[in-house]
């Protein structure tokens, strides 16, 4: 019986939540994490001594443009931010963000909080509810139709589970309960086929352990905008907190919900849901001098949401503009002191009026009092001998390694001197191992981030094995140096890293001992059907728990097609999307391959299709390749179009993809690539797919040379490229490759072989299949330099020896399969 298993939201009607409240009667994740059926707390909380750090999240979007213009939301959010910076918040203020924009600010979450921040995060602007899951609208949001809704908005689970996972406390306040779209329509928010009515309004969701949700108006009604300069919800949430801050939150937000349903004559009424357990306030423990001027009058529109055109996202960092009063050096790493050296450049006095205006796109400044409380200083006055303990926090900024053209970060910062303008230019140097071994996403690492294809492993290797030697006490180095040694297909050398970097507190190191452990069961034969053993999920549940995107992705995945019960399919499917709200591609190309097989129950091709497309739109090699696929094989209904195929399989070679060479070598075999046909182009290819570790490309490589005679080889490159495939043990198209080469008479072996010493030593040999005494000079040369290997008399069996000797000189990418 086909089950249709339905999406519900992360906080709500699934089991995932990392202590949320129904996580507290057992999901499966909590049973990994705590290794036995018996639930232990995933976290151990001291409510005697508050969070050491306070972090906000403050977005207005208002600049909604094909639909009325929500005046208010972006004056929502700036007194918001301006209040929770009065009370020492280090605040992420945001504006009429893309979608592109929350993918950032939420990986900016993963990698500014930990276990000992407390953090508001607070909406003003458009969303809506489909079935049980809410949504929060990115100003270029694009709802053709509900396929669009991963890519178009927001999952309000997903990003209060991604808070969940690495904070200690969270508030989140949203003042956008409003119109729904589709409301009145049937809508696609499941794994399945099933359809579920959608709804207008937010429904009201379960908080997660220690975090309480502020919602402007009740479960699925509409909140206003306001006549004023405020909605009616912000501004009864300013003067109340302002008033008294140090009051407990729970307190504050009921004075909020009389003022609002005064305000709006009982068509608002505030919401809330709170699972706190220890006590929560905005407040430092002192009132602000001043009160913060909010003005709300009537209630104004509601904020609905129609379509409207996608515009493009400004790059994160920007090269210092020529017009600067100064250049900063300094060091990209995780904190450095830059007061002394910016006082410096600027000529200050110890007396002279300072102002941040801006600060960096990279990171954050701050100021350390002598309470220990770190304090933003942007729009904050100063003296220039106040800057004296001006720090550079730097973020996770999620920038490609490559694209810095001479390896330094550029930056900038603004300020006002004696009331004139400056801009002063930051140069920031990465440490070597960040930047040629920083990974993606990875929430402890700089984010100077390298895919696997991007790595270059001995230069990776070399400076990461310095800074380990200089740092060994920190984690993201030892990470950083086993992606290096897995690149050079050292897997113990790479597990020892790992494992060290675990034990420092590294949280991406879970998820690479979870892929190592997986590859060992494999090996072991404990791995059936790609389904992974409970100790390999254990790993990729422990880093799902400290908040890493790439275990989500693992796990979910793993629990999405081989869950034993429908709520742990449902776990799995929760995870994959919460991957993918932070930009996953990984996740993306799996879901695509989830809903793109024709044989499963959950085929969705235009579904699959759109996932495909995203994947690509973020220049992921294995998106690139997978959408050249669909294309060229004109999949869930696509036109065939091999001229886009054969784009998107070079976009992919180029950058490493292990497979796309092969697909694009088949295409010029069968005539379908740019100029027809053409057997030497196609085995060119294969020759690379081969280099890639790609076993099939050697199969198919040694056929062309012996059927159609490319003249660009002869007929002894076929059992050398052949034999070559034939040794790549556990390889899942090994066994073509040792077919084709079985089938070979000696001699022409034999050739190959003369044709891999060569190859290994320079020797000279004349290839000409005849292995008289040169040939087994050079021969035993050759094992004399990999340390003295007894030398094989079959002719088969030495060439798969030799063969083996070429992958031990020239190792391809493990890590790219």
């Amino acid at each position: 019986m086909t089950r249709h298993i339905r999406l519900a939201a992360v906080l709500g009607a699934s089991l995932l939540t990392v202590g949320g409240a129904e996580a507290q009667v057992g999901s499966y994740l909590d049973r990994l994490v705590s290794g036995s059926a018996t639930i232990t707390p995933l976290r151990s909380i001291d409510t005697s001594v508050r969070a050491s750090k306070r972090y906000a999240v403050v977005i207005g979007n208002g600049n909604y443009q094909a639909i009325p213009r929500l005046d208010n939301a972006v004056a929502d959010a700036s007194v918001v931010a301006e209040f929770l910076r009065g009370q020492d918040y280090i605040v992420q203020h945001r504006t009429n963000l893309t979608k592109r924009g929350f993918e950032d600010a939420l990986r900016r979450i993963l990698f500014d909080v930990d276990k000992e921040t407390e953090v508001v995060i607070f909406f003003a602007g458009h969303g809506f509810q489909i079935g049980s899951e809410n949504y929060l609208v990115p100003v270029d949001a694009d709802l053709d139709s509900v396929y669009d809704i991963p890519f178009e908005a927001v999952s309000l689970g997903s990003l209060v589970s991604i808070v969940g996972a690495r904070a200690r406390l969270q508030v989140v306040i949203l003042d956008s309960c409003r119109d729904n779209p589709f409301a009145g329509k049937a809508a696609m928010t499941e794994m399945g086929v099933s359809l579920r009515e959608t709804k207008t309004g937010f429904s009201s969701l379960a908080a997660p352990l220690n975090s309480m949700l502020i919602y402007s108006t009740s479960p699925g009604a509409l909140a206003f905008d306001g006549e004023g300069d405020n909605s009616p919800f912000t501004a009864a949430l300013v003067q109340e907190a302002s008033a008294r801050p140090d009051d407990e939150i729970k307190d504050v937000f009921e004075g909020v919900r009389r003022a609002v349903y005064q305000a709006t004559n009982g068509q608002q009424v505030p919401w809330d849901s709170s699972t706190l357990i220890e006590p929560a306030s905005f407040g430092i423990g002192a009132a602000l001098s001043r009160p913060l001027a909010v003005n709300s009058t009537g209630t104004g529109q509601t904020r609905g949401l129609a379509r409207i055109a996608a515009t493009e996202e400004a790059p994160l960092i920007l090269a210092a503009s020529e017009d600067v009063s100064a250049v900063i050096d300094a060091d990209f790493v995780p904190e450095v002191s830059i007061g002394a050296a910016l006082a410096e450049a600027l000529d200050l006095a110890p007396e002279t009026p300072v102002t941040v205006t801006a600060a960096p796109d990279a990171g954050r400044l701050v100021l350390t009092g002598d309470d220990g409380v770190a304090r933003s200083v942007v729009n904050r006055p100063l003296l220039a001998a106040d800057l004296r303990d001006l720090v550079l926090i730097n973020e996770s900024v999620q920038t490609p390694a490559l694209s810095l053209d001479d390896g330094i970060l550029h930056d900038r910062l603004r300020l006002l001197v004696n009331g004139d303008d400056r801009e002063v230019a930051l140069r920031l140097s990465p440490q070597a191992c960040d930047f040629h071994a920083g990974d993606h996403l990875d929430p402890d690492g700089m984010g100077l981030t390298r895919y696997p294809n991007e790595l270059e492993p001995e230069a990776a290797l070399a400076a990461c094995e310095a800074a380990v030697a200089e740092n060994p006490d920190t984690g993201r180095f030892h990470y950083q140096l086993g992606r290096a040694r897995l690149a050079l297909k050292d897997m113990a050398g790479a597990e020892t890293a790992f494992e060290t970097a675990r034990d420092l507190g590294h949280a991406r190191a879970w998820y690479a001992l979870g892929n190592i452990a997986f590859e060992k069961a494999k090996a072991e034969g404990r791995v059936i059907d790609g389904k992974s053993p409970e100790d390999v999920l254990a790993f990729h549940a422990r880093g799902t728990d400290a908040g890493d995107p790439y275990a989500f992705y693992a796990l979910g995945r793993q629990l999405m097609r081989f869950g034993a019960t429908e709520a742990i399919e449902v776990e799995g499917y929760d995870l994959v999307m919460r991957a993918l709200e932070v930009g996953h591609t990984f996740a993306m190309n799996d879901l695509a391959f989830f809903y793109l097989n024709e044989n499963s129950e959950y085929f969705d091709g235009e579904r699959g299709l759109r996932y495909l497309r995203e994947s690509a739109a973020r220049e992921d090699i294995y998106g690139y390749n997978s959408l050249g696929i669909a294309y060229l094989r004109g999949q869930a209904g696509l036109d065939v179009d091999e001229a886009r195929a054969y784009e998107l399989f070079t976009r992919a070679a180029a950058d490493g993809h292990p497979t796309a060479p092969f697909n694009i070598g088949r295409m010029y075999l069968e005539g379908r690539a740019p100029g027809g046909a053409n057997a030497n182009e196609a085995v060119a290819w294969f020759e690379t797919g081969l280099s890639r570790g790609h076993a099939r490309s050697a199969a198919w490589a040694a056929d062309v040379i012996l059927v159609d005679q490319p003249g660009n080889y002869d007929v002894f490159d076929a059992p050398a490229l052949a034999s070559k495939g034939a040794v790549l043990t556990g390889n899942p198209f090994v066994h073509e490759a040792e077919s084709i080469l079985a089938g070979m008479p000696a001699g022409l072996v034999d050739g190959g072989a003369q044709r891999l010493i060569n190859e290994l030593a320079d020797a000279g040999l004349t290839v000409d299949g005849a292995f008289g005494p040169s040939s087994q000079t050079a021969y035993e040369a050759v094992l004399a330099d990999f340390g003295g290997l007894e030398p094989e008399t079959d002719s088969h069996a030495r060439i798969r020896q030799l063969a083996r000797l070429t992958w031990l000189r020239n190792p391809f990418r493990v890590d790219l399969y």
